[in-house]
């Protein structure tokens, strides 16, 4: 009679190792896809929450400010660094925010809180943006579109109040093409969002995109290649 031969403890083992290594690879290939996505995601919805905000900026005559935070509760029932624009009330009453002068826009009492901290402080606000754990978004914050111009300021949480009339301090807060990146800690290249200084229109770019990276002058975008040269 010929006896079957079973495993024995160590080639047991050996088996377990090795599909454990395999599932291991496995689930981090799939968590990297993932975080791509949501990277992926995150940054369009950045971009076109900024366009939306110049043209809320223009048709309501209204600042309309990004504000990036820590730590908001989400429908999930979890907390994440979220990313949202803030159309701000004029006039320091708010409860009479018609009032509308060059001094008095945005309300003073909003300068330095967001419309989470002071709901009165908004007639409006997005939708909150959830900025995955692998990428930094912070440059956004304190990005203003003037009200009526669209005009863009960088890292005015006041918008620029009591210079909105003066041509030189508007174009001196104007953000540059590097201003605002975003910035991976996974795999992915550094994108960097592009906004107009005179019309406030945006784009998002990657930096590991052709128009970034070849040495082609027909294929070569000299603004970006310099953004995502910027540290």
């Amino acid at each position: 009679m010929r006896h079957t031969r079973g495993m024995t403890l160590l080639e047991l083992m050996t088996a377990v190792a090795v599909v454990a290594v395999l599932i291991t690879l496995a689930v981090a290939g799939m968590q990297g896809r993932i975080n791509g996505q949501r990277e992926g995601t995150a940054t369009r919805e950045l971009w076109s929450s900024a366009l939306r905000a110049r043209q809320l900026a223009i048709s309501t005559n209204q600042p309309v400010r990004f504000v990036v935070e820590n730590n908001v509760p989400q429908p999930d029932g979890r907390s994440y660094t979220v990313a949202r624009w803030e159309r701000l009330k004029c006039g320091d009453n708010l409860s009479a925010p018609d009032v509308w002068t060059l001094d008095a826009c945005p309300s003073a009492t909003c300068l330095n809180t967001s419309c989470r901290t002071n709901p009165e402080c908004c007639s409006e606000t997005g939708t909150d943006v959830v900025i995955p754990s692998t990428m930094n978004a912070t440059s956004m914050h304190a990005l203003c579109f003037l009200p009526g111009s669209g005009r863009p300021v960088f890292n005015r949480m006041d918008c620029l109040r009591g210079s909105l009339g003066t041509p030189a301090a508007i174009a001196a807060a104007a953000p540059t093409d590097s201003s605002i990146q975003f910035k991976f800690t996974s795999n992915r290249v550094k994108s960097v969002l592009m906004v107009e200084p005179l019309t406030g229109l945006s784009s998002v770019m990657d930096c590991d995109s052709l128009a970034a990276t070849s040495s082609n002058v027909t294929y070569k975008d000299v603004r970006l290649t310099a953004a995502c040269a910027a540290p």
